[in-house]
């Protein structure tokens, strides 16, 4: 079985990305499950016209490919453009390039992205057409239900059609209206996958909290369908694609790493930056043997965005709430460190 780790901006980075995929090689004990990962999203327009603002988005190791580079904007000649470029650029580094049209974030919705892209149904499928026709490498699309329950009719007819210029889509199986609520629409994503282009693969995305679900075979959820995402639930448990039940020294010692390595990926995009590299296919070793203590002064994110990674590896220890507190009072990486290594002790 395929198993996905679902985009999700600011959260899968490569730090992210790579310690979940450790933990899955490590602990995975079926021979016939692979874990394939996504990168961030990158807008069109930042690529073409500042790709050093997206270069975090794109930069990975070989030790995550293959990966999927997720793009969204709301132009049809930046996207197609910007798909070629990839393709040319990186045809050797990724799986294949994938136009988001689920993002239902608001100022994502506002510019015309995202979500945005199934109002217009019609200029949607000739941006789907273009891109596709135009690449060599695999196209996929991420998309929803719908916008709400009153015409999801005419979006599993869009996405029919759309199979037939996709080698794969992504649904997040639930309308836009229903946010954040654990429900799913099984019924759509089923007609999808019996109705859809037999080249396409369909990747359900949403509800799925365990292990024991992907791993139950009864569960005709998994069966009817291609392949399994896991969203919201992979944030707070890096381990979620294996059945291992850590200690409470495993979680500590797992944040320390996230922590350092977010730290070391940190450093060498700044480096990137200060010596203008155009190496963006870093081996992992290369990151990893960054000296932190020489390079303090080069940490400033890290510490703010690892919070939401801190929160949740820490959730269900006994002095997670006070964990929690004194995370958020500080923006001092070792201060960070301190904390996590006086719990380990």
């Amino acid at each position: 079985m395929i198993l996905w780790l679902a985009p999700m901006d600011w959260i899968t980075d490569l730090s992210c990305r790579v310690i979940t995929k450790k933990i899955f090689n490590k602990y995975n004990k079926n021979p016939n499950n692979e874990l394939r990962l996504w990168s961030e999203f990158m807008t069109s327009d930042w690529f073409l016209a500042r790709p050093e603002n997206v270069v975090k988005n794109i930069i990975n190791s070989p030790f995550e490919q293959p990966i999927i580079l997720q793009i969204f904007w709301w132009n049809e000649i930046k996207l197609v453009d910007t798909a070629l470029k990839i393709q040319d650029l990186y045809w050797d580094k990724i799986a294949w390039i994938e136009l988001n049209t689920w993002c239902p974030a608001n100022n994502v919705m506002k510019s015309g992205w995202g979500s945005t892209l199934m109002k217009d149904k019609k200029r949607t499928l000739e941006i789907i057409k273009n891109i596709s026709k135009k690449l060599t490498i695999p196209f996929s699309i991420k998309t929803r239900t719908w916008l709400d329950n009153v015409d999801k009719t005419r979006q599993l007819d869009f996405l029919i059609e759309a199979s037939n210029y996709c080698d794969k889509i992504s649904v997040h199986s639930r309308t836009l209206k229903e946010l954040y609520h654990w429900g799913w629409d099984r019924n759509f994503i089923y007609n999808l996958k019996s109705k859809a282009n037999k080249n396409c693969k369909i990747i359900w995305n949403w509800g799925i909290k365990s292990f024991e679900e992907i791993a139950s075979k009864s569960n005709k959820d998994w069966i009817q369908l291609d392949w399994i995402m896991i969203w919201q639930a992979a944030i707070w448990n890096p381990r979620i694609f294996t059945n291992h039940e850590p200690t409470i020294q495993e979680k500590i010692e797992t944040a320390i790493e996230h922590l350092k390595l977010s730290a070391k990926f940190e450093i060498y995009l700044q480096n990137l930056k200060d010596n203008r590299k155009e190496k963006i296919y870093p081996n992992l070793q290369e990151i990893e043997s960054i000296d932190i203590e020489k390079n303090i002064d080069k940490i400033y994110f890290t510490p703010l965005t690892f919070r939401k990674y801190f929160h949740q590896y820490l959730k269900w220890i006994p002095w997670w709430k006070e964990a929690k507190e004194l995370c958020n009072k500080t923006k001092d990486f070792n201060w960070l460190i301190r904390i996590l290594n006086s719990f380990e002790n």
